[in-house]
């Protein structure tokens, strides 16, 4: 035995369906935030706030004698680099890294490689041979180990500074 469909109620404009018109108007406004959400995303990843690329991709810490470029946002198991230019002459520099630095992010290359690398109470100190005239470049490959944020200290000479770097998956 086989029933007929029964069709759908017919509206005074001619639409044959049932519809929820508040429903359907809080979903619509929900999608234009998404859409003005995804919009932000994009602009934000231009600007370089999500790393590899953008006006805002570095940030520069400055020492008495020495500069630091490192990225903001690191991917996670992606490359990038921190970059210590020296300004001032000298015969040997020291860069101290905090602890929390070594627990997430490993270095995979150091050029010019360290004089000597030392253990101090929470970190680490690399030493560099310099010689000649000023400005001395070091470069480090970083690999971050794992995703979220990481708040370390940086220390050049007797100057120390905090730095922020977030790091997405």
């Amino acid at each position: 035995m086989t029933t007929k469909p029964i069709p759908p109620h017919i509206r005074p404009d001619g639409l044959q369906l049932e519809e929820n018109r508040g429903f359907q108007q809080r979903f619509w406004r929900l999608q234009r935030g998404a859409w003005l959400g995804f919009a932000l995303l994009m602009i934000l990843a231009l600007l370089g706030f999500t790393g590899s690329g953008g006006p805002f991709q570095k940030q520069r810490i400055g020492f008495t004698d020495a500069v630091v470029e490192l990225p903001r946002v690191l991917r996670w198991e992606a490359g990038d680099e921190m970059v210590i230019t020296f300004d001032a002459p000298a015969r040997t520099r020291s860069l101290r890294i905090g602890q929390s630095f070594a627990d997430l992010i490993a270095i995979e290359r150091i050029e010019p490689e360290p004089a000597a690398a030392r253990l101090v109470s929470g970190g680490q100190v690399l030493d560099f041979a310099a010689g000649g005239d000023a400005p001395h470049r070091v470069r480090l490959a970083l690999r971050p180990l794992h995703f979220g944020w990481l708040r370390f200290d940086l220390g050049i000479g007797g100057e120390s500074r905090s730095v922020g770097l977030l790091v997405l998956p």
